[in-house]
């Protein structure tokens, strides 16, 4: 791997709004109610204070890394990482919904801490861990992405899909990626593709299968079955609740199975940024 053009494409944003967080004022907000409050747990306390106060640096000490952003976005590994990113995800609408909430806006949910108006916006335990909510700056740079790393596929493999994921075998031998189907009415379709022995990311893919994702259990885990040609079968448990590696487990018609180890990669990364160039 030569060069990530998604990480290009990151950091370039991150630099050109950093600016942004300095334009903000801070502090004017009354966080009384929420602050004087026994019911709110310190750590809420602290990230609305951080939030109110645009103090980029604190609110990146409460974070539990890494934390996650929709793909094909990348995740936030680092403090350092949070900082330069805050201006793209803490905008006008996520700092009100904060600084302006009230006591009774703020839930526990047991083992998975608080959250603030049914865990659309975020979600916090001795940490914040999670960020469901969405900017309209990621949303700009999530399509501009998303867009770009559908056009790197097969003609055949493009339109009508969306970039769910990627993943790489253990061995580096085999490439797999989720997609899925734009514009469906019920239950989205989703497509597993499947490289085998290097073969181009831009080309055919070994394998192709199509399935339907569930969600089970309390940690609302998510889990994709595809069928393939020939009775193949695949299933992939997106996130492994006890953080064990994650597995696609392949079986076919004669009973036969085999399992591929895999860790999660940006697809973008895979090629060259002056491929895209081309484009």
């Amino acid at each position: 791997m030569l060069g990530s053009f998604s990480n290009i494409v990151f950091f370039a944003v991150s630099i050109l709004s950093f600016s942004a967080c300095n334009n903000v004022n801070g502090g004017n907000t009354d966080l009384s109610e929420i602050e004087n409050s026994d019911s709110i747990p310190v750590s809420v306390k602290r990230l609305i204070r951080a939030v109110a106060d645009n103090d980029t640096s604190v609110f990146a000490g409460l974070i539990s890394y890494p934390l996650a952003r929709p793909y094909p976005l990348h995740d936030l590994n680092t403090k350092e990482e949070m900082e330069k990113y805050y201006p793209q995800i803490i905008d006008d609408s996520l700092r009100s919904v904060l600084t302006t909430s009230k006591v009774s806006d703020w839930e526990e949910y047991g083992w998975r801490g608080w959250s603030l108006k049914d865990g659309d916006y975020i979600w916090i335990d001795e940490n914040l861990y999670d960020i469901p909510y969405i900017s309209n700056a990621e949303r700009i740079t999530l399509d501009s992405l998303a867009s770009l790393e559908i056009s790197t596929l097969h003609p055949s493999l493009r339109d009508g899909w969306r970039p769910i994921g990627a993943m790489r075998s253990s061995d580096k031998k085999t490439v797999c990626r989720i997609d899925m189907q734009k514009n469906t009415d019920s239950m989205p379709l989703y497509r597993l593709s499947v490289y085998k022995n290097e073969t181009s990311l831009d080309g055919i893919p070994t394998e192709i299968f199509t399935g339907y994702k569930i969600i089970e259990g309390t940690a609302e885990t998510g889990i994709y079955n595809f069928s393939g040609t020939n009775g193949r079968h695949a299933v992939f448990e997106a996130e492994i609740p006890d953080g064990s590696t994650p597995k696609i487990e392949f079986s076919s018609a004669d009973s036969s199975s085999d399992t591929l180890s895999v860790e999660r990669i940006y697809w973008l990364d895979q090629f060259k940024p002056e491929l895209f160039k081309k484009k």
